[in-house]
């Protein structure tokens, strides 16, 4: 399967990015203020749902970012980081076995 990771990164755009979500299915996750271990914090969210064979697809958004913190993802592994300091941004992913979110300054906080 091919895996696929969108992410926006202007923050206005976060409605029309996100991925369509069957309004049957049950979500995980769920949103949380983020702080990073040099001080600063950020809005996290990020939903998940099975797509079968161990697979999820999903979003997430960062917001309200203080000036000295960024965003990284993890997908599979893979860590990118999606944000500039005090950025925001959203997007969708699909056939990802693990995903991630954290907020970083001087260093980085749990996974989450």
């Amino acid at each position: 399967m091919k895996r696929t990771l969108s992410v926006l990164l202007a923050a206005g755009a976060a409605a029309a990015g996100l991925m369509a979500m069957p309004g049957t299915a049950n979500a995980a996750g769920g949103c949380k203020t983020m702080s990073a271990p040099g001080g600063g914090s950020a809005y996290v969210c990020k939903h998940y749902y099975s797509q079968g064979g161990g697979l999820y697809y999903g979003d997430f958004s960062v917001s309200g970012a203080s000036s000295s913190v960024y965003a990284q993802i993890s997908y599979d592994g893979n860590v990118q980081t999606v944000t500039s300091r005090g950025g925001s941004t959203s997007g969708g992913f699909s056939d990802v076995a693990k995903f991630h979110v954290r907020v970083c300054n001087s260093g980085c906080s749990a996974w989450y």
